[in-house]
């Protein structure tokens, strides 16, 4: 894949552009207060914790399998008692 394209086509990146959107439009129409500069750094931290991950990701792609945690364990089958 793309060096740009894996940035582009990620589902973390595409959920933060719409929420930048939603937060750009509520900046226009309300009051500029605290309340805005706090969506701005959730959103600007939002967009960086994304790419952070996909740039792990392309980096070791062995450890975004494991990301999740360890997978749970089988269960044994019981012997047979005839």
């Amino acid at each position: 894949m793309g060096t740009l394209r894996k940035y582009l086509m990620n589902g973390a990146i595409i959920s933060s552009v719409f929420s930048g959107i939603s937060a750009f439009r509520q900046g226009r129409r309300a009051p500029s207060d605290w309340r805005t500069y706090l969506t701005w750094i959730a959103w600007a931290l939002t967009l960086a914790v994304a790419i952070g991950t996909i740039r792990k990701d392309s980096v070791d792609p062995e450890a975004a399998k494991t990301a999740a945690g360890p997978k749970p364990a089988k269960p044994k089958k019981k012997a047979k008692k005839d």
